[in-house]
């Protein structure tokens, strides 16, 4: 069976993404990364396939998007496979680039029901729920309906409507590429067998966190685990991709040489710093051998970090309100940090309950700073 890329055989070399974080990597997130960062691809945050084919609304505004996320990939998670088909119909008609199989998740309450990490221990399970993912965008790329599969019509009615929001009747019918992003193992590494287990259904990109389940996010992260793994799949036509403890773009590129990896996913470190992806052609000229110096890191000035904070909260409110507001808050830690003064007007803005409450703690030390003829971050 030959490895369909899709738009992955499109990105620059090494790839650089937005790792997919529950709770977090929202599409307020990934606007303001996309914004301020434009890393070269970025994931939607894990959503249940059975949740989802049960018509919660609420779980289908995970899959909101916007097009400047492009490419965008849909993360899905479950362990029964006929819901992985519907599920994929629903990720197709939305229109999303890839979609992306969750076999990594760690926490207990998806691991005690067979879906995320603890697929590790079922390969077989895991096997089908591939082959069912690649039958639907097929079936969906040749002409099958929502309406012809076993999906609530209010489900139905809920995706048109978030493709008219976008302006779209409906999308072109074609075939896109799925993924996996996992662990090395369950309670020990078995990465070996694991990706070759993988392999035999020829996803597009194997992404793998350097840790087993049992370790969730404790310890190191094991590269030199990553980098076998990367030799096998590399006898392949899939791509692999390294996550896990990347706190920089220079540590990237360092994880990159070492493995031998085809880019890296950038997850926790992202949080509060939507820039980080920013001096990625740098990276590349480092990882080719152009370049000798050290990957810079952008540090935006106070005022820029104020006024990033304040965008960051606006978008929120304009798509969730006021209520959900605690959404942005582990954001917040991230982005008023590094300059005098942050701990306190941390402390302050962590108490806001609203975006108004918030702008009327932040924009007295903006205009501060606008005095002090700070600048923006540069593009």
């Amino acid at each position: 069976m030959s490895v369909y890329l899709g738009f992955w055989k499109d990105l620059p070399r090494p790839i650089l993404g937005l790792a997919p974080m529950d709770g977090v990597t929202d599409v307020v997130c990934r606007t303001m990364v996309v914004r301020h960062g434009k890393p070269d691809v970025v994931f939607t945050e894990f959503t249940h396939v059975e949740g989802l084919i049960r018509a919660s609304q609420r779980l289908l505004q995970d899959f909101k998007y916007s097009d400047t996320e492009r490419p965008v990939v849909a993360q899905i998670y479950g362990h029964r496979p006929e819901f992985f088909y519907l599920a994929t119909h629903v990720v197709c008609e939305l229109g999303f680039d890839g979609v992306d199989i969750n076999m990594g998740c760690p926490a207990k309450k998806v691991v005690s029901k067979n879906c995320g990490a603890g697929l590790i221990r079922e390969p077989e399970l895991a096997r089908e729920i591939i082959r069912q993912t690649r039958q639907a965008i097929h079936d969906w790329a040749n002409g099958q309906r929502l309406e012809d599969l076993d999906i609530p019509k209010k489900l139905i009615r809920l995706v048109r409507e978030a493709n008219a929001r976008r302006g779209v009747d409906a999308y072109e019918r074609r075939i896109i590429p799925y993924s996996v992003k996992t662990r090395i193992g369950y309670d020990q590494c078995v990465v070996e067998d694991w990706v070759r287990c993988l392999l035999s259904e020829s996803p597009a990109a194997i992404a793998l966190h350097g840790r087993t389940l049992k370790q969730m996010y404790r310890g190191e992260a094991d590269w030199e685990a990553i980098r076998c793994a990367a030799k096998i799949i590399h006898e392949t036509g899939t791509l692999v991709l390294g996550n896990g403890d990347v706190t920089n773009l220079q540590m990237a590129a360092e994880r990159i040489q070492e493995s031998g990896v085809d880019g890296v996913l950038i997850g926790r470190a992202s949080i509060g710093m939507p820039w980080l992806f920013q001096n990625k052609e740098e990276l590349r000229r480092v990882v080719r051998g152009e370049y000798s110096g050290p990957v810079l890191d952008i540090n935006p000035s106070p005022m820029q970090r104020l006024a990033i904070s304040l965008e960051h909260a606006e978008l929120l409110q304009n798509v969730r309100g006021d209520r959900v507001f605690p959404a942005i808050k582990r954001h917040l830690s991230g982005y008023l940090s590094g300059f005098p003064g942050a701990a306190v007007l941390r402390r302050q803005a962590l108490l806001s309950k609203t975006f108004s409450e918030l702008r009327a703690q932040l924009e007295p030390y903006t205009k501060m700073s606008k005095q002090n003829g700070a600048t923006r971050v540069a593009q």
